[in-house]
């Protein structure tokens, strides 16, 4: 099934449960069938956002060759694929997201990164960051 069905049948589904909402409420404020209309359109955007998402080049790194990869922002060498880890993200109205993505890994630089393409990783004692402008750093 193409994702624009998969979305226009979440879709239907949130109008039903606005309109079933509704009949049980003919007497409902602008506000509340607002906060309807937004907690049932909330779930098909999060679907849209996590699909989209989990369609990035970056989601599986080791499919990539080393010109695609993401760079360390340490010493610009291509990250290598360091296995996988999931995520969760919640969006703006509260609906949770879980992606799965690679970690890249800097051989060099000995860190991780996570989602690779970041300028962060976590190392042991702190937190690692890259800026071109100055020298590696380890904050704590």
């Amino acid at each position: 099934m193409k994702k624009e069905d998969r979305w226009r049948g979440a879709f239907e589904e949130a109008s039903e449960k606005v309109t079933e909402w509704r009949e049980k409420h003919p007497r409902a404020s602008f506000t509340d069938i607002e906060n309807s209309v937004d907690k049932q359109l909330a779930k098909v955007r999060a679907a849209m956002i996590q699909e989209l998402a989990l369609e990035s080049e970056l989601r599986d790194i080791k499919q990539l060759n080393a010109g695609e990869r993401p760079k360390c922002p340490g010493c610009g060498k291509p990250l290598a694929a360091n296995g996988k880890q999931s995520r969760q993200l919640i969006t703006t109205h509260e609906q949770v997201i879980e992606l799965e993505r690679s970690k890249g890994y800097c051989r060099r630089c000995r860190v991780s990164f996570f989602p690779p393409g970041r300028g962060v990783a976590v190392v042991a004692g702190g937190v690692y960051t890259a800026d071109a402008s100055n020298d590696d750093t380890i904050r704590e």
